[in-house]
């Protein structure tokens, strides 16, 4: 069986490539075998029974094939063109094709994508990203269809097919599922340049590593004056604002922002969040990390920093897919994949939080639209994707989700895409970590507001404006008066 989804699987990935979305793929031959979900997947017995009694007419009434609209944010090139176009060419005698629209995962980019939801017919389905805070907000504004109803006839259950550590965040208390996670990714990991820390003859924290520990390290990456100046890190809060807190409040399993089950008082004074502003600050102060301010004002990104050798370490491993893109970001280093540092307590220099293995990284949630006239086909192409159909995104960085899949032949095929770009050891420490340790985070009250109030009162810090002190002091009152607003507008 091994062998069997190992070879289908190369084929799905290195075969020839396919034309964009809503084209027949140019090699009928490799097409042909992609029968259920490009079978890079060990289906389960519930799920081959049910899919064996399924209908295969997805169309309308009268014969005319439609067109589902999946919305995402990736450049189609990173493989969503290709896994469109296996789709397509899969069910174009099914009466459903599938079409990729690409939206900005920014703030702007979202409003984009729930402007064009509230107003129906323009977005079937969709990957989202920014974990709870956003589906919370989409479900209670009735933008997305409840697909429970759905995977219990379908016989998937997610808690099984995906690990249960991974839909702890996206599980709600009646039952309902408004999205599910299709990719794995551990935002707490951080990109390095490799070939810097060999030349400053810094070992490569593969294990992990503490506050006191970066530090060194950034200090010594750090060289050069104005134009020529190489920094030690970029914090990328232009790139993702979220990225900088994940990383800092790891450590503090459920309790990340709220320090109560109830969700009703942050958790912002704890101790923790206090020595990572301190240790950012220090980065900051000393010159070695790239100015919060200048991220914004020069729109700076992994793409035109990292990847042009203008600083060592930066946060995103999202953007993993662009450092293995060497057409269209160039570049003559090797980037390793290692865990974001954590504080130098004893207590958290432990093998779990050292690897950051409480926080299992689900992510790209797919979520369907709640007015989408063809919700059938959308659950379809759903179960198709995550069940093997994503697999042309492993060029792309994206590692499926999906417990049925095999994994040593997706990393095979993955080695080969990745060779001379990311450190393989890295790799595969990357993707070893334990899954199914992961802890649920509380979902407090008024979380998009406390969100808003981190971000604005975390960098006025970085600019200097205030101290840690009262940037911490800040967070907490106009968090928990945000809080008390809300709950008091309830009763």
């Amino acid at each position: 069986m091994k062998k069997k989804i190992a070879l289908v699987l190369t084929m799905a990935m290195l075969g020839s490539c396919l034309a964009g979305c809503g084209q027949n793929a140019d090699d009928n031959g490799a097409a042909s075998d992609q029968k259920d979900s490009t079978t890079v997947a060990q289906s389960t017995e519930t799920a081959q029974g049910t899919e064996a009694g399924e209908k295969e007419w997805f169309g309308t009434d009268d014969g005319k094939t439609v067109t589902i609209r999946l919305w995402g944010g990736v450049q189609p090139e990173y493989g969503y063109d290709e896994v469109c176009a296996n789709f397509n060419e899969e069910y174009k005698d099914k009466g459903v094709q599938v079409e990729y629209v690409r939206y900005v995962n920014d703030s702007s980019g979202n409003l984009q994508l729930e402007t064009y939801l509230m107003g129906g017919g323009d977005v079937d389905l969709f990957l989202g990203y920014g974990g709870r805070s956003k589906l919370d907000k989409r479900v209670e504004s009735n933008l997305l269809l409840d697909m429970s109803g759905m995977l219990k006839d379908y016989g998937f259950d997610l808690e099984t097919e995906l690990g249960e550590s991974n839909m702890l965040d996206y599980k709600y208390d009646d039952g309902s599922v408004y999205g599910f996670p299709t990719k794995y990714e551990n935002a707490r990991w951080l990109m390095i340049n490799e070939d810097m820390f060999k030349e400053a003859g810094i070992d490569i924290p593969y294990n992990g590593w503490t506050y006191s520990e970066f530090l060194s390290a950034v200090e010594k990456l750090t060289h050069g004056e104005g134009q020529d100046k190489v920094y030690g890190l970029c914090w990328s809060r232009k790139q993702n604002s979220r990225y900088v807190q994940l990383m800092l409040n790891s450590v503090l399993g459920s309790y990340q922002s709220y320090k109560n089950d109830e969700g009703t008082e942050v958790n912002f004074d704890n101790k923790v969040y206090h020595d990572g502003f301190e240790m950012v600050m220090k980065t900051l102060d000393n010159g070695w990390a790239i100015p919060i301010e200048d991220e914004y004002s020069e729109d700076l990104s992994v793409a035109n920093t990292f990847l042009e050798g203008k600083c060592a370490i930066t946060l995103g491993i999202p953007m993993m897919r662009l450092c293995m893109d060497q057409e269209n970001y160039p570049h003559d280093f090797v980037t390793a994949l290692v865990p974001a540092p954590v504080p130098d307590d004893e207590q958290y220099n432990t093998e779990f939080y050292r690897t950051h293995a409480g926080t299992p990284g689900a992510g790209d949630l797919m979520c369907i639209a709640a007015n989408t006239k063809y919700p059938e086909a959308c659950f379809k192409f759903a179960m198709w994707y995550l069940k093997g159909g994503m697999a042309p995104l492993v060029k792309g960085g994206r590692i499926p989700l999906w417990n049925g899949i095999d994994k040593q032949a997706f990393l095979d095929v993955l080695k080969e895409n990745a060779e001379g770009s990311i450190d393989l050891d890295s790799m595969n420490n990357y993707l070893s970590i334990d899954r199914t340790q992961g802890v649920k985070t509380v979902q407090g009250v008024a979380s998009t507001e406390v969100s808003a109030v981190w971000n604005e009162e975390f960098d006025a810090m970085c600019y200097g404006r205030q101290s840690v002190d009262q940037t911490i002091e800040n967070m907490v009152k106009r968090s928990n008066e945000l809080i008390k607003t809300e709950l008091d507008s309830k009763k």
